[in-house]
């Protein structure tokens, strides 16, 4: 789904009333709103080296995670672990190595997550994987996050939000003031665009 053939769907839907200027901005906030909703998802490799307390995702994605949806550590997912709680549970946290079993969203507004406990032994090199994912041929002391992102150009979100996005730039083009407010359209495209989540979803 290419934002070009999004902001042409809401054109043909809505009649040509649409005003470029703002559906064109609506689309971006869509792709946000949907990437907090945990719709337009991704996964990276990330090696890891003896000490390192964490790994700063807002520095290594583009673009950067909307959320933390999982992280696997070696071959086991992890839990994450409030930072409060961490901190209550082993003060001297930061110095505690071993095999990471859980992290902490350190810095949320970065979106850095530190590992505890820290590794204590380097990720051996990624290489292809043959059979189911996370088989005996994966490359061990890895970490693979699993994140949401907005799908903001050059970037796609999946061909079958094309038309639940196109609903939701009209739900708002629709609703604000201007010289072609419709109430009733707004209102349609709404519950379309739910609709269509729903059986998604």
């Amino acid at each position: 789904m290419a934002k070009v053939d999004t902001l042409a769907l809401v054109t043909f839907l809505s009649g040509g009333t649409n005003d470029p200027s703002t559906t064109d901005r609506y689309y971006n906030d869509t792709m946000i709103e949907l990437a907090e909703e945990n719709w337009t998802c991704d996964a990276q490799v990330f090696s890891v080296v003896i000490g390192q307390t964490e790994i700063n995702l807002g520095a290594l994605l583009d673009p950067d995670p909307v959320n933390i949806l999982a992280l696997i550590y070696d071959d086991r997912e992890i839990d994450e672990i409030p930072l409060r709680q961490l901190e209550m549970l082993d003060p001297w946290w930061r110095d505690s190595k071993g095999i990471t079993t859980s992290y902490t969203e350190e810095d949320v507004s970065k979106k850095t997550v530190a590992l505890y406990p820290t590794p204590d032994r380097p990720s051996t090199p990624l290489g292809g994987t043959f059979g189911e994912p996370l088989g005996g041929d994966y490359a061990t002391y890895n970490a693979i996050v699993f994140y949401s992102q907005a799908a903001l150009d050059p970037m796609q979100p999946p061909f079958y939000l094309e038309l639940p996005t196109a609903f939701r730039i009209m739900a708002r083009e629709f609703n604000r003031e201007s010289d072609h407010p419709d109430p009733a359209l707004s209102t349609l495209s709404d519950q379309l665009m739910m609709l269509f989540k729903e059986m998604l979803g």
